[in-house]
């Protein structure tokens, strides 16, 4: 997993301060990486073409300076027998002292200088060098159509660091740049892996600024980790001397809408789980079950974890039985969907938390709820009175408050990026992106077979925070793998569990 920040402002001005790196440095290191990326695209098409125009569009602080080095660097050079044509459209005059100087220098060197985007049409490539990560403001009426205009032109949009005016879209706010590819300098951002941000970044790369990670990162924490393919681990049975109790046993309790629980219960037999009951399981009873199933009227004695919540269908004050299933049985519990709206949640997650803290390992416990429900349930807790929308725009920030209020409870907030957190007192508050899912996610049952992932590790012994990073790990690859094989819109929560069977090969 890689480390993610807030704002990676302190870490460049740390980079200066202590390391000696230098303004010049550090641009010359943004505007390479930003040269690699306009190189590698245009190698791929235009190598025979006779010139190839690449426009950079730049502000007035040290972004706007990181595209005028790349003009700089850009200027005589050729790909193949095209020779590179780039074109600055200085948006706005320079004000810091390093874009004052770079361009001055680009001047002197003869890069093109252009007062209207239509002076670059036809431009193979748009590198947007204009705002970065440090605006938050609202655009003004000009900027605003300068973005629209660069969106609608038919080259290959590279960002600089951040798209310019991408806290817009996070907040609702405007339009920002849409890039097929963004170079983020030196760290990863946080901003470029929240929901709001996802169809406007592209493919993400980190560039170096001439340092290593480990030694740039290396005197700050980070705020959030940034998941990995690498990071999966899928359930082992390196044993030989075994047998199917060696594996848990997960009980997944039906509701008015059986359905979810089925897809759930089907999961968690798929992801390692030794044995599996449906509970309530005469509300399933019009439905053809799937053989493998166990089927009871009570959690059985001998379960290693409960899933919860999931197609219930309930109205808050009938839900009450179900969440007293929660406080008389110490199960590890994934908890989801229709038990977020039970009024009594918030006292029994606040007795689970203080058992968790005590070491007891029947407590530990995962909530999987989408953003609506999270709504509902931060309500709920008397933590915030905020819609779904709300949360979007500050998706850290409402978990953080839910975590630091509930300590040793996992949240799993789902989204486009679902978001991992829990605060315990050894590790205080952590937090992990998961960027990997496909829009095939987007369909009725996918949340259902994350709870059945997240109950079928749960049940095998892993820890909460464990079994939900490798639950929504798996959830994602799973559904990034389907997405080559299905139409998106004929997607099946069938599907994804198939899929999951056969990660193994794959990772």
């Amino acid at each position: 997993m890689k480390p993610l920040f807030i704002d990676t402002r302190p870490l460049d001005g740390r980079a200066r301060a202590e390391l000696c790196l230098t303004s010049d440095i550090l641009m010359e290191n943004a505007a390479a990486a930003l040269e690699e990326s306009v190189m590698h695209f245009l190698g791929a098409s235009f190598c025979c073409a006779e010139s190839v125009r690449v426009m950079i569009v730049c502000g007035s602080g040290d972004n706007g300076a990181d595209g005028l080095v790349l003009a700089r660097r850009l200027k005589g050079k050729a790909i193949g027998s095209a020779l590179i044509e780039p074109y600055v459209l200085q948006f706005l005059p320079p004000k810091s002292e390093g874009c004052k100087l770079q361009f001055e220098r680009a001047k002197k060197i003869g890069v093109n200088f252009i007062d209207e985007i239509e002076a670059a049409s036809g431009a193979a490539v748009i590198v947007d060098c204009l705002f970065g990560s440090g605006f938050h403001g609202t655009l003004d009426g000009k900027t605003q159509k300068l973005i629209e205009s660069l969106n609608s032109m038919s080259g290959y949009k590279i960002a600089c660091d951040v798209p310019s005016a991408l806290d817009c879209a996070i907040k609702g706010s405007g339009l920002p740049f849409a890039a097929d590819e963004t170079v983020t300098m030196g760290a990863g951002k946080i901003q470029l892996y929240l929901d709001g941000a996802k169809d406007y970044t592209g493919k993400i790369y980190t560039a170096s600024l001439g340092i290593s990670d480990a030694v740039f990162e290396g005197a700050f924490k980070p705020d959030a980790f940034l998941l990995e393919k690498s990071d999966l681990k899928l359930p082992s049975r390196q044993k030989l001397n075994v047998h199917k109790g060696s594996f848990g046993h997960a009980a997944v309790v039906c509701g008015t809408k059986p359905g979810a629980a089925i897809i759930a219960a089907s999961a968690a037999m798929r992801f390692g789980a030794g044995l599996v009951t449906l509970v309530n399981a005469s509300a399933a009873s019009s439905f053809s079950l799937p053989y493998e199933l166990m089927l009871s009227d009570k959690v059985p004695e001998t379960a290693t974890a409960l899933a919860i919540g999931m197609g219930l269908g309930l109205q808050a004050e009938e839900s009450a039985p179900y969440a007293e299933l929660l406080a008389e049985k110490e199960l590890p519990a994934v908890i989801d969907a229709d038990l977020f709206y039970c009024k009594s949640l918030p006292q029994i997650l606040e007795a689970r938390s203080k058992k968790c803290a005590q070491g007891n390992k029947g407590a530990a416990t995962i909530l999987t709820p989408h953003p609506k429900e999270f709504a509902e349930l931060l309500k709920n807790c008397g933590l915030a009175d905020v819609s779904a929308a709300d949360i979007q725009k500050d998706r850290l920030c409402y978990a953080k408050m839910f975590c630091e209020a509930y300590k040793n409870i996992v949240l799993v907030l789902k989204g486009a990026t679902p978001i991992i957190s829990v605060f315990s007192e050894d590790s205080g508050f952590e937090a992990f992106f998961n960027p990997h899912g496909s829009p095939v996610l987007a369909k009725g049952g996918s949340g259902d077979v994350l709870s059945g992932l997240v109950a079928a590790l749960l049940a095998q012994g892993l820890s909460a925070k464990d079994a939900a990073i490798q639950a929504s790990l798996a959830h994602a690859l799973a559904s990034a793998k389907a997405a080559q094989k299905i139409s998106s819109y004929a997607f099946t929560p069938s599907a994804l569990i198939e899929e999951i069977s056969l990660l193994e090969k794959e990772f």
